[in-house]
């Protein structure tokens, strides 16, 4: 089992060999031990221990549970959990196995989330979206579908400015670092009147008096602007909101106007623009699954599922997290955003993914649902709901 750990659970290792005899013989010696990673959690039974808390013996519970040299994870949880990291050394006859014990951990905290194994059939995901090229500020590399958006939106708006260029941000200093940094519009209606440098509205529009620093450095900015005959300008960040929830500035629009000044309403128009090209960007660089994949277990903050898909078994390892619904048996889709904490990949290929439920979601009160769900199976199996 190939096993990528994105959050590592706090743990401690227990190295010395008394502690581990002590923690195998007392506590795990004659009982069940499940195995980690298996969509079915499979189990063992710890049948034996040599005196060094080396190798165990285990019965396995199916012919030919274990392949040779596989390196395995059996796990219990008692206060906290305890997990055996084993390698298989021999198959014995009647299922049983020799195993080298590699590492002995016990979780230096207990379980936040009650886990439960839903009934097969019972609970899936589906819709899955998420990125097919990572957008991030530094766009080291551009992908085709924000080149495109851009040009396609720069043709529309040049009949209407003077001057219009939509672009990426590059190290081009001045304002439009300012523009990149704060997420906000720059908008000086009248480059020759002082007060067009003041904001009335600093929570979305730059006070660029404030950031050129004095009445000094505003005559000093006048003088510039009249030098280059530009009477009126604008920069709008184009504002990428990823799969990961991120908001990214990875672009502008920059108007300028020679003989009239740029209304508020076109300021508007922009703005609505760089919405619609994000949009866009967003859906051309989405992957969409729509296949079912089983969820293995789960509780109030999260869900483990069990995922082989072409796309998603290479993308989902590089990913912080991905937007799907989740489908309750005979119940409506809840929409929401997990955070890959984890990441197992059995010898078939299969994908383990554990996930963390954060974020906003599309619908008010999906949250409460998916928990009230989880509440009211742990109830049924007779778990204790406080």
């Amino acid at each position: 089992m190939e096993k990528v750990q994105r959050k590592q659970r706090d743990k401690e290792f227990i190295t010395d060999p008394g502690k581990r005899l002590h923690i195998i013989g007392k506590f795990l010696l004659k009982t069940d031990l499940l195995v980690r990673d298996t969509e079915t959690h499979e189990s063992v039974q710890l049948l034996s221990v040599n005196k060094d808390a080396t190798k165990i013996l285990v019965q396995g519970r199916m012919a030919e549970q274990f392949k040779l040299n596989a390196h395995i994870v059996l796990y219990k949880l008692l206060a906290r959990y305890v997990e055996l990291e084993c390698e298989v050394l021999e198959e014995k006859p009647n299922n049983q196995y020799i195993m080298q014990v590699e590492h002995v951990s016990i979780a230096s905290r207990e379980r936040k989330f009650t886990r439960i194994k839903p009934a097969d059939g019972s609970v899936w995901i589906t819709n899955l979206r998420t990125s097919r090229t990572t957008i991030d500020a530094n766009l080291f590399n551009i992908p085709t579908s924000v080149k495109v958006n851009f040009a396609d939106t720069e043709r529309t708006l040049k009949p209407k400015f003077d001057i219009v260029k939509i672009d990426v941000f590059n190290s081009i200093g001045d304002k439009f670092d300012i523009v990149k940094k704060t997420g906000k519009i720059l908008y000086i209606p009248n480059t020759q009147k002082p007060d067009s440098f003041k904001s009335s509205d600093p929570s979305g529009f730059i006070d660029y008096e404030h950031e050129l620093g004095d009445e000094d450095d505003v005559r000093k900015k006048i003088i510039e602007y009249a030098n280059q005959k530009i009477r009126s300008e604008l920069i709008v960040p184009v504002i990428y909101i990823n799969h990961d929830e991120q908001a990214i500035p990875i672009g502008y629009v920059h108007a300028q106007n020679r003989n009239r000044e740029i209304d508020i309403s076109e300021v508007m128009e922009i703005k609505t623009l760089t919405f619609d090209m994000v949009d866009r960007i967003r859906e051309s660089n989405t992957i969409l699954v729509k296949e079912r994949f089983a969820v293995i277990d789960l509780s109030t903050g999260g869900l483990r599922v069990k995922i082989n898909h072409p796309d998603l078994n290479s993308e989902l390892p590089r990913r912080k997290g991905f937007t799907f619904d989740i489908f309750f048996k005979m119940q409506s889709p809840i929409t929401a955003y997990g955070v890959v904490r984890s990441i197992a990949r059995d010898t078939d290929g299969n994908l383990y993914v554990g996930l963390s439920l954060e974020g906003n979601s599309a619908r008010p009160g999906e949250k409460k649902r998916f928990i009230d769900n989880v509440n009211r199976m742990l109830s049924d199996s007779g778990v204790k709901v406080g």
